[in-house]
């Protein structure tokens, strides 16, 4: 007992830990802003009808606001309209002349935020920019990746548990009935968990904290959204899930349900999420179904099993025990088959699972899968046999395997809602292809001159990230065009010089999503952009990231206050 209260905290700090690695991740955009029309930093003769937006992947339209010369917020005429990627925002006749701005957030068929902001000028040039995701805040992350956990392991364990009645136990028993109340504890907590993931989903979406749950618009935004759809699929399954319980004793039609509410579950899981969506789909999303009700039936079974071997005598235990074997040798075969062929769809290259972030969750997963593998070749070879030679000894020794396969799997799904939120490298290829043509489109463009950074006028600041200072200067500080210029250093005080860097600038408190660039290299140490335009005054966000290696990246916050 000591043992296992000791090693209690490690299991605690790695939840925790993948629990972080979530919420960052789940920060990370999935689909990819290809075109826009008008180009980012175009200069326009005329007012244009409509902002078209052209995306990798069909995406739907959370908020959409424009603003006009001096922050005004210009009216719409009919709301923004998404269709096969395209989102499409309708403009008012007769705009100002000036800088327009149109602040973007949707979401993207696996289900996460996009969001960003194109600026271009009537009679005026702003220079063209790259658009780039805003990170919502991590508490809101965090609870939203814990979220999703709970809505995974519930929804498989409730209907899993229903599939072990219907073809374990092969009908209507005493054991049975004994795990029924449990197994309706399980659908209601599953019902709970797939509504709460609505809620944060939409939070997310809206980049709004916590306390944005009492809003109902946040609620609004996540039943909108593919995990909204996921989740009435889910309740239906869940629903025929509890009426088949409770309808025990009709024989088939309560079976029919149990079973219906698996397929249900099974079926929820397809409508959202990247597997789901990856090409070609007539592939993966019946492998993705296959996968569920596999990955169900296997750890549903695990308390269920738990029971049996506490309550009932050894020759009936055994029975059911091997029952439960045999059956789960086909399920764990369809679901290593159709998680393989899923992998392969999304990791595209061998070198991606320790090139990438979802590589490595996809490595940490596999290494879980295994060691369950592992002890379920023991439990069939070893301690079932033991089962019915050494009795109750043996049987709480196949219970502790069993809690043991419950860690790990609790820790699989862990890493499958990691995956779920952080970007496949099939999404990260495209987004490299569209991000790198307009970055070498605005370096190209770009003409800095080779200058110290100026401090005499606008606003400074020197935020030091890992023992390297860097002086962030933007001039004039002021509404308009600015010069945003990075001055940065190694830790000795040499000038670092970056393989790359980049800046986002945003404006939360009037709904501006980040404006990004990529600065040119204008001296030892020193990266600039000259041109930024920043439409209204307040206290603007400013994030700098320097690439500095192949594996190593300073990032540097603060805020410019622009009067």
């Amino acid at each position: 007992m000591r043992r296992h209260l000791m090693g209690w905290p490690l299991i605690k700090g790695w939840l925790a830990a993948l629990l972080l690695m979530l919420a960052v991740s789940s920060a990370w955009a999935h689909a990819v802003l290809v075109e826009a029309v008008p180009p980012d930093g175009a200069r326009l003769d005329r007012p244009p009808a409509e902002v078209s937006l052209r995306f990798n992947e069909p995406v739907s339209p959370v908020s959409v606001r424009v603003l006009g010369p001096g922050g005004a917020e210009v009216a719409l005429p009919s709301p923004p309209k998404a269709e096969d990627g395209t989102l499409r925002v309708a403009l008012p006749a007769g705009l100002a002349a000036g800088t327009h701005v149109v602040s973007f957030r949707v979401v993207s068929a696996d289900g996460h935020p996009v969001a960003g902001s194109i600026l271009f000028g009537i009679g005026a040039a702003p220079d063209r920019g790259v658009v780039q995701a805003e990170e919502a805040r991590q508490s809101t992350l965090l609870a939203a990746a814990a979220a999703r956990w709970l809505h995974y392991g519930s929804l498989l364990v409730a209907v899993g548990g229903g599939l072990f009645l219907i073809m374990v136990l092969d009908g209507w028993s005493p054991v049975g009935r004994r795990l029924k109340p449990g197994l309706c504890l399980g659908v209601g907590v599953a019902a709970l968990a797939a509504v709460l993931n609505v809620g944060l989903a939409g939070a997310v979406l809206e980049g709004a904290p916590l306390t944005g749950l009492a809003a109902a618009a946040v609620w609004k935004t996540g039943a909108a959204s593919s995990t909204g759809a996921s989740a009435a699929l889910a309740l239906l399954g869940l629903v025929a899930t509890a009426l088949g319980l409770a309808l025990e004793e009709r024989g088939r039609a309560g079976s029919a349900l149990l079973l219906a509410g698996a397929v249900g579950a099974a079926l929820a899981l397809t409508a959202t999420g990247h597997a789901a969506t990856a090409e070609p789909r007539w592939l993966s999303v019946p492998l993705v179904a296959l996968h569920a009700l596999g990955v169900a039936f296997w750890i549903g079974s695990f308390w269920p099993l738990a029971v049996v071997l506490r309550t009932e005598a050894a020759t009936e235990a055994v029975r059911i025990v091997r029952r439960f074997s045999g059956l789960a040798m086909g399920a764990v075969a369809v679901l290593v088959l159709a998680g393989a062929v899923l992998s392969v769809l999304q990791l595209v290259e061998p070198r991606a699972i320790v090139d990438t972030a979802y590589g490595q969750l996809w490595l940490g997963k596999m290494v879980c899968v295994l060691a369950m593998l592992v002890l379920a070749a023991v439990n069939r070879l070893r301690l079932t046999p033991d089962l019915a030679i050494a009795g109750p000894a043996a049987a709480a020794r196949l219970r502790g395997s069993l809690f043991t396969e419950m860690v790990a799997a609790a820790l699989v799904l862990l890493f499958t809602a990691g995956l779920g939120t952080t970007p496949p490298p099939r999404a990260l290829a495209e987004s490299d292809v569209a991000e790198s043509d307009v970055a070498k489109s605005d370096v190209a463009k770009s003409d800095v001159a080779k200058s110290d950074v100026a401090t005499s006028a606008g606003f400074s600041a020197v935020v030091t990230v890992r023992g390297r200072p860097a002086l962030i200067t933007v001039t004039p500080a002021r509404p308009g065009p600015n010069r945003l210029a990075v001055q940065i250093e190694q830790a000795d005080g040499t000038p670092l010089n970056a393989q790359e860097v980049s800046a986002e600038l945003a404006l939360p408190s009037a709904g501006i999503e980040p404006i990004g660039r990529v600065l040119a290299k204008a001296g030892p140490g020193l990266y600039a952009a000259d041109g930024v335009e920043l439409p209204l005054a307040g206290d603007w966000t400013v994030r700098v990231d320097a690439l500095v290696s192949d594996f190593e990246k300073a990032l540097y916050r603060t805020e410019v206050t622009v009067r």
